[in-house]
């Protein structure tokens, strides 16, 4: 019997020692989180240096550092979209020490093009905390053009005619599915890749519209080269209020772009609140934040909690998803 004794007394202080491991895992759990960060984060970025979604990524990243006294490293894994980032990371580890920025017509719009087979779902989404100025949708200053419904109706009329650059895969490209299945537009949809190449094929000649982010038309808007005929936005922005939104005239024409923090499947939920906190603090509060944003990228600050976050990202998902059947 002493022995048995000895043995249970054993037993019970390695209990007490290794709590995780004898039904105090969830006190380890609390003590992570309570202590976290307590080592640099890796941003995973999956759009390329120089964007707007590393633009928003990167501002973040350096703010963040002062609220979670780590450092926040971005670092670009980019290809197909964002999808090779997502596909990686997704599964990663859960510690909350590698996180993932991206926007959301690429992860929600990967799905609904079959670029990708999953979207936010397989992640544990952190925040929405910021808000596209809107991809304009742009004509040179000598085209007849001077309406989106202009454009719109001269499609009907010449069918296939004028050219519409988009990045296959892209939200542009959605909008323009959306323009021809709900508004009844005939564009000739030409790949012409990127924001930067769809800017020079406009100047240049070889499409006769497109959609570009205002930070990229802006100088060209401004100085009289080209045209806004409305943004791709659901609703106009603050910052922008002189630019209608495309929706005004045709209800279902509209892609947000939001920049979305992710974290890998199973992440504990008090890290994922404890970061979005800090990212509430720095949209809200950081007068830096504000100033850049609105600088850089006519953004206004813009961040929702985690179950908004949830809800906007279905929302849209929702929405790009009633068109799968004609994007794929």
């Amino acid at each position: 019997m002493k022995m048995k004794k000895w043995l249970s007394m054993i037993a019970l202080g390695t209990c007490m020692a290794f709590a995780a491991g004898c039904g105090g895992g969830d006190d380890g759990a609390k003590k992570d989180a309570s202590t976290y960060p307590d080592k640099p984060i890796n941003l995973i970025v999956t759009h390329g240096a120089g964007g707007d979604t590393d633009y928003n990524a990167r501002l973040l990243a350096r703010l963040l550092e002062k609220e979670l006294g780590q450092s926040v490293v971005p670092n670009n894994v980019t290809g197909a979209n964002g999808s090779i980032a997502l596909e990686q990371n997704k599964d990663g580890d859960k510690d909350g020490y590698t996180i993932i920025a991206t926007n959301s017509a690429a992860l929600l719009g990967n799905k609904a093009t079959g670029l990708s087979d999953f979207s936010f779902e397989a992640f544990e989404p952190v925040a929405l905390y910021g808000k596209q100025a809107g991809e304009n949708i742009v004509v040179r200053a000598d085209s007849p053009y001077k309406s989106l419904e202009e454009l719109v109706n001269a499609s009907k009329a010449a069918p296939g005619t004028i050219k519409y650059g988009v990045s296959m895969g892209g939200g542009v490209y959605i909008a323009s599915v959306i323009m021809d299945k709900e508004v009844g537009a005939k564009f000739n949809v030409v790949d012409t890749g990127d924001a930067s190449n769809r800017l020079t094929a406009l100047l240049g000649g070889h499409v006769d519209a497109t959609s570009i982010p205002y930070s990229a038309a802006k100088e060209y808007i401004e100085s009289g080269q080209l045209r806004s005929l409305g943004t791709l936005l659901s609703e106009r922005s603050k910052l922008l209020p002189d630019i209608p939104s495309a929706s005004e005239t045709y209800k279902n024409l509209s892609v947000d772009t939001f920049y979305v923090i992710l974290a890998p499947k199973g992440t504990d939920p008090a890290i994922v609140a404890k970061l979005n906190a800090a990212i509430q603090k720095v949209v809200k509060e950081n007068p830096e934040y504000k100033t850049e944003v609105e600088k850089m990228n006519f953004q206004a600050p813009w961040v929702l909690g985690v179950d908004e976050t949830k809800a906007e990202l279905q929302k849209q998902l929702d929405h790009f998803m009633a068109f799968e059947q004609y994007l794929k």
